[in-house]
């Protein structure tokens, strides 16, 4: 493993918990209602059973059809793709348990209301990012096309990913759990499904022992900031972002 980068990382973890305690304070935040279920027992059930289907679904798809992802540091579009897909099916998934039940998108954090804030969150996230990063004249110096497509590749990644295990699942199971044991709970699945290809694939060494340590920590980062901020596109922006920033050279 790479000290420096692990070192990085761990300062954008810190910078983006002092971000979301002051997003937390914002006036625009505070005024998005938040989140009440009628029944939470009922919700968690549904959200638990859900969860294990797509979990199935992805590990029956890992074995017999898809390859074994590439380091997080180079580029792989054909393995970018195979996520995509999985990740816009476990999304429809969700979409539909909304749709037949009759519940609205701000139930999956996606308010109109918090839309603004939730961007200039994401901005923020961004700038202190590429900051910390050291990826500013990279940035400016241009992009090849490949890494422009892995940008798109990482948003629409983290755009299902942050919707599916911290807008839908963590509402519904902090409502059940409260709000600590749901935040661990969202946590823990999305880092699985971030680890289960590379067990799938019988990855191993300091590169995946870091991926471990990276899929915990920003799931519990991004789960510990997404009732702070009441909304998912500022976590869908930083996590495009985080992760395509390891993609550039």
């Amino acid at each position: 493993m790479n000290t420096d980068l692990m070192l990085l990382v761990a300062a954008e973890w810190i910078g983006a918990v002092a971000l979301g305690m002051l997003v937390s304070l914002s006036p625009a935040v505070q005024k998005i209602r938040p989140l009440q279920f009628l029944f939470p027992r009922r919700e968690a059930s549904i959200t638990f059973a859900l969860n294990a289907a797509i979990f199935i679904f992805s590990i029956l798809l890992y074995k017999s059809f898809f390859t074994l992802p590439a380091e997080f540091t180079v580029i792989d579009l054909e393995a970018g793709w195979q996520r995509i897909i999985l990740d816009f099916t476990i999304l429809l998934v969700m979409a539909t348990a909304l749709v037949t039940r009759r519940q609205p998108v701000r139930s999956a954090l996606w308010s109109k209301e918090g839309l603004r804030s939730g961007f200039q969150f994401g901005l923020l996230m961004a700038v202190m990012t590429i900051f910390i990063r050291a990826k500013i004249s990279t940035i400016i110096n241009g992009i090849e096309p490949t890494e422009g497509m892995a940008l798109l590749q990482s948003f629409l990644i983290a755009f299902c990913e942050v919707t599916v295990f911290f807008g839908f699942s963590q509402p519904r199971l902090s409502a059940r759990f409260g709000s600590r044991t749901g935040w661990l709970m969202s946590a823990t699945l999305y880092a699985l499904w971030q680890i289960i290809p590379l067990a799938l694939h019988g990855a191993s060494g300091s590169t995946a022992l870091f991926q471990v340590i990276l899929a915990v920590g920003q799931g519990l980062i991004l789960g510990w900031i997404t009732p702070r901020s009441r909304h998912v596109l500022g976590l869908v922006i930083y996590l495009t972002l985080s992760q395509w920033l390891f993609l550039i050279k």
